[in-house]
């Protein structure tokens, strides 16, 4: 089973910051077990890393001292690669998890999968393409950061509104209201600007229109039955071969079924699968359908 995957998970310190730390275990979560837990940097005199030993306490992380000898230049690139060699070896995993956004260790991870090893890869969305090409899987680190941290400011917000209302006298109500909705408007188009200055860094992901026309052109003629109707897992997984930096979240879905429901190319069908679980099935909905 895939969860029984021993997994070596290698992390570049001076390229990942350390708020990442819960998104990373919990990804890694759905692949395996990370046997191994090696984190890589100058902890000592870079300026550029803002992990701690609370961190490394917290979630077994073993920290791979590397001086820099020339300024400017990443330390850990070397001992990295050299570790995960080693590892690799070894014998002792079945898939390597790198964590960075610097493309030097692109060659790293071609080496590996030439191995026959599965590698993921995670990173910010500023990750140059070649390095995300080179993983079988690419997680965009920061696009999940920010879609968890606006649930969790739009829960708290609706949790803050309801009590609002409860105490507010009917006079202040409306005032109030159009006050807090105006600070809103503020604060996304703050919000927005700084997003599109984020994502102008580096490689920007696939655009969203790119893959649902790759859905409707290759995938879903390749996959759907007589009916027309193909397993969404199969869909997602025919993706990910295709586009290995594509995940829903990147584009503010938690699941690729509410991607496609919210599409008018698609018709989305949910039946009943094993063990309480749902089997969702998708087709070009008929307006898009070529005569």
């Amino acid at each position: 089973m895939i969860q029984d995957k021993k997994i070596a998970l290698l992390i570049d310190a001076e390229n990942i910051t350390s708020k990442y730390c819960a998104i990373i275990f919990r990804e890694i979560a759905k692949y395996g077990v990370a046997t191994y837990r090696r984190i890589y940097g100058d902890f000592v005199n870079s300026r550029n890393i803002n992990w701690s030993q609370a961190d490394f306490s917290k979630y077994s992380l073993t920290p791979v001292q590397q001086y820099s000898y020339t300024v400017g230049k990443n330390s850990s690139d070397i001992t990295m690669v050299i570790d995960a060699m080693d590892i690799l070896y070894s014998g002792n995993v079945d898939m390597f998890c790198i964590v960075t956004s610097d493309s030097d260790y692109t060659k790293l991870v071609t080496r590996l999968r030439e191995a026959g090893l599965s590698i993921i890869g995670m990173g910010e969305s500023k990750t140059p393409r070649a390095l995300k090409a080179a993983c079988e899987k690419f997680i965009p680190l920061d696009s999940i950061f920010k879609t968890e941290n606006k649930a969790a400011e739009k829960a708290k917000t609706a949790k803050t509104d309801a009590k609002a209302t409860k105490t507010e006298k009917p006079a202040e109500k409306s005032e109030d209201a159009a006050e807090k909705k105006e600070k809103k408007r503020g604060k996304a188009s703050k919000d927005d600007q700084s997003s599109e200055g984020t994502e102008s860094e580096g490689d920007m992901p696939t655009p969203i229109e790119d893959i649902i026309a790759t859905i409707c052109n290759t995938i879903l003629p390749d996959l759907e039955t007589d009916s027309g109707w193909a397993n969404l897992a199969d869909v997602g997984n025919r993706l990910i071969k295709l586009y290995s930096d594509f995940d829903p979240r990147t584009y503010g879905y938690d699941k690729l079924s509410r991607l496609v429901r919210d599409r008018s190319e698609f018709e989305v069908d949910k039946k009943p699968g094993e063990n309480h679980t749902s089997i969702y099935y998708v087709r070009i909905a008929d307006a898009y359908r070529k005569k």
